[in-house]
């Protein structure tokens, strides 16, 4: 038997069939209806009337992106060494001035803090305080929060209670 590839032919034989399944016996089990059907529950809410709904938070004023995010770690860790410590009660907040013209925010939660569903709600709280509060931080600075025991258990009203102490460069809300 002749193994050299250079004597096989890459025609296709004429006679196959379409490889591709005919309609009628494609997907039995699904409806061929072209509606879709409406779904149920929370995911039937649209994307866009929450943000139309959802009037508290402007955008403009109250957003979060990337440049007024701490994203590497070697910022984290020069924050936690060189900036400059304020305790509270259940937060640690480490500041150092910023070198671009507005604040910059990062949190840092451990394992130890809890599961994930507990980080991540403390995350998103934290941030809330933040894009809340970010104009009326001056001068502008850079800012890691460490949360501590116990501040699972706080509502937003209370981190900003205790987290506008702890900024003394706040001023508080009228």
């Amino acid at each position: 038997m002749n193994r050299n590839e250079k004597n096989l032919s890459t025609k296709q034989p004429s006679s196959q069939t379409h490889s591709r399944v005919s309609h009628q016996n494609e997907h039995d089990r699904w409806p061929r209806s072209t509606q879709k059907t409406a779904r149920q529950g929370p995911q039937a809410l649209n994307r866009h009337s929450r943000t139309q709904t959802s009037t508290s938070l402007n955008p403009s004023d109250h957003s979060f992106p990337k440049s007024v995010r701490l994203l590497e770690r070697r910022e984290f860790l020069f924050l936690q060494q060189k900036g400059k410590k304020r305790h509270s009660p259940h937060f640690l907040v480490a500041t150092v001035p910023a070198r671009g013209q507005h604040s910059r925010f990062g949190i840092t939660t451990s394992r130890r803090f809890g599961n994930a569903v507990v980080r991540n709600r403390m995350k998103r709280l934290l941030r809330e305080f933040f894009r809340t509060h970010q104009m009326l931080i001056s001068p502008a600075c850079d800012i890691v929060v460490i949360p501590r025991s116990g501040a699972d258990q706080l509502t937003l009203a209370e981190i900003c209670d205790e987290l506008g102490k702890a900024f003394p460069f706040v001023q508080p809300k009228k």
